[in-house]
């Protein structure tokens, strides 16, 4: 009995919510009825996943996709509010580009470079060249050391062979 009081209840709801459908949609067109759609399919996939027949992840990411499509207008009227914060990203990106921290010659002194080295100031070529690949050796990035440190030696040893 209780299921045949139900089963009224949800097709009386049916019919109401049909008839209240079909009049937004004569009165609003198209884009309520994508409204619509959308929700009901949202609703549907929670309705599924609270009785079990699909996965609660997957009802969250096709809800989520179908709410993009009342979320993306929202952002992209929100863009213009961002575009000073974008220029200046993109500003300090062009600067960091133009101006990576390998620096140039005038940076680094010799008396510097020396002392990054290791080496006195009666170091010969070799010794500059044998230095250099000794310590960028254990100092690469890519052996597990530090981008700045090899820069600084790449730097010192351009600053004494370039004289």
């Amino acid at each position: 009995m209780a299921r045949i009081i139900i089963l009224i209840a949800a097709l009386i709801a049916t019919i109401y919510l049909w008839a209240w459908l079909k009049s937004r949609y004569q009165q609003q067109g198209r884009p309520f009825a994508i409204k619509a759609s959308l929700v009901a399919c949202a609703l549907l996939l929670v309705g599924l996943a609270a009785i079990g027949k699909v996965h609660w992840l997957g009802a969250l990411l096709a809800s989520g996709l179908a709410g993009l499509r009342f979320l993306l207008p929202i952002v992209f009227k929100s863009l213009p509010l961002f575009a000073p914060f974008l220029k200046r990203a993109s500003a300090e990106q062009a600067n960091a580009n133009s101006n990576p921290n390998t620096g140039n010659n005038s940076d680094m002194t010799k008396n510097e470079a020396f002392a990054v080295l290791g080496l006195d100031s009666s170091a010969t070529e070799e010794d500059i060249v044998m230095a250099h690949r000794r310590l960028i050796q254990k100092l690469h990035p890519d052996t597990g050391g530090n981008e700045y440190l090899a820069t600084q030696l790449n730097l010192a040893k351009d600053v004494l062979l370039n004289d």
